[in-house]
């Protein structure tokens, strides 16, 4: 979000229009036929030019005077400024610097100068003119949100906020000053500093829904987790087809354990994968089927899509097709060791005991044993009748296992004591 107001294309906007530089003399009395001064009849018809914004016409008629009355203050100001709107930034500094060498305390004319420097990326310049303004009038709040924006363009940022606080204090329904005062805050991270700005331009723009977005962001940088969905919540109403936010708000609810929270927003921003993901976590797993399928549809090389997948059909006991998208996972995205340990447990439950090994091996190489793997894997060695594979298995799972009163923590127990027999019992027989 932009909050900066002088960039090229809002200059023109910003300059001044040119004031009256001196009193016409004015007759003693009517004459049937007045001579008028050339210069007024000059600058009145230009004038009208401006105001229809034919600045060509103007352009020539002020050309032609200034041929013939070359220096006068007045028409050289009257020029530059359609210089300026014409887009002949050049040649419009270079008659404003004429028009402030006969009167160097015109304030117009020094703060359009300025501006049009600072266009042209010559913030020293720029700064310059603009503390010569405010020389003339130190009081001046554009001057000193202009020369801030020239010292914040030059690099010095301090010397910048000092001004544009200034400026916000002399005119205290100035909005654009604060607006690039939080944002140069928000750069140097000083975020009680801008925090302070961002509620003086809610008192000004309390509805603007950029300021609402804003603080909403601002409070989450903050690490003040409820304000921010609060914030969130507001700036919604006002903006409720920003998708974006609706998603952000969503992936926050989620942090929070806001599930239900999270998938209406999710719904209303039209995130299929959010919302499958969500609904896997509210353990809705036949809803979330068909919306992860729609989403793979779109992005079938996407792990995460068949993992979530895999997971769903897995918890739904559709553990062959499971295996079939958890397989993919894992090819996909081979370091991620959540989908191994769910695939292991779909060919498990789908009676393919040899394959869940091996996916426990090939997990092995880059993960460590878990309580659940080493169980999972004694448990099936065990039904697959090698005993001597079993029984090492269930001992390294009571080794690491530190729930003693787990259902899997006596299984182990009883089968270890019972293998051992059977396996005493296999090699007497065998001597």
């Amino acid at each position: 979000m932009n909050l900066r107001i002088l960039s090229a294309a809002c200059v023109a906007v910003l300059l001044l229009t040119a004031p009256a530089l001196s009193q016409q003399a004015k007759p003693s009395a009517p004459k049937k036929a007045p001579q008028k001064d050339p210069a007024e009849v000059a600058l009145a018809a230009a004038q009208a030019a401006i105001d229809r914004k034919d600045y060509s016409t103007s352009v020539t008629i002020l050309e032609n005077f200034l041929f013939e009355h070359p220096g006068h203050a007045e028409a050289l100001f009257q020029l530059a400024y359609c210089y300026s709107l014409q887009g002949r930034t050049a040649d419009a500094i270079d008659l404003y610097r004429q028009t402030l060498e006969t009167y160097p305390k015109l304030l117009p004319a020094r703060i359009n100068l300025g501006l049009l420097l600072l266009e042209s990326n010559q913030a020293d310049a720029a700064a310059a003119e603009f503390t010569r303004a405010l020389e003339i009038d130190p009081d001046h709040a554009r001057a000193h949100h202009y020369l801030a924006a020239a010292l914040e363009r030059g690099g010095k940022k301090d010397e910048a906020i000092e001004h544009y606080r200034r400026a916000a204090a002399l005119d205290p329904a100035l909005v654009e000053p604060r607006r690039a005062l939080l944002a140069v805050l928000l750069e140097k991270e000083d975020l009680p500093g801008a925090s302070a700005a961002l509620d003086e331009l809610l008192r000004l723009q309390p509805d603007d829904p950029s300021l609402l977005r804003l603080r909403a962001d601002l409070f989450l940088r903050q690490e003040k987790g409820t304000e921010a969905l609060a914030a969130y919540e507001e700036y919604l109403q006002k903006k409720p087809d920003d998708a974006e936010t609706r998603l952000r708000l969503g992936r926050l609810y989620r942090e929070e354990g806001k599930n239900e929270d999270a998938l209406r927003h999710f719904q209303a921003a039209g995130g299929v994968k959010e919302r499958a993901d969500t609904l896997l976590a509210l353990e809705r797993f036949d809803a979330a089927i068909p919306l992860y399928q729609e989403a793979l549809a779109r992005e079938p090389a996407d792990a995460g899509l068949h993992a979530g997948l895999g997971f769903a059909l897995l918890k739904t006991k559709r553990y062959q097709e499971a295996a079939v998208h958890l397989a993919e996972a894992v090819r996909l995205n081979p370091q991620e060791v959540e989908p191994y340990n769910h695939l292991a447990a779909a060919f498990t439950l789908a009676g393919d005991l040899a394959a869940a090994i091996g996916v426990l091996d090939a997990r092995a190489r880059f993960a460590e044993e878990t309580p659940a793997t080493l169980f999972l894997r004694a448990r099936n060695y065990d039904e697959l009748k090698q005993c001597g594979a079993a029984i090492e298995y269930y001992e390294k799972f009571l080794a690491l296992n530190r729930d003693t009163r787990s259902d899997q923590y006596f299984q182990a127990t009883g089968r270890l004591r019972l293998l051992k027999n059977v396996c005493r019992e296999r090699r007497r027989q065998v001597e």
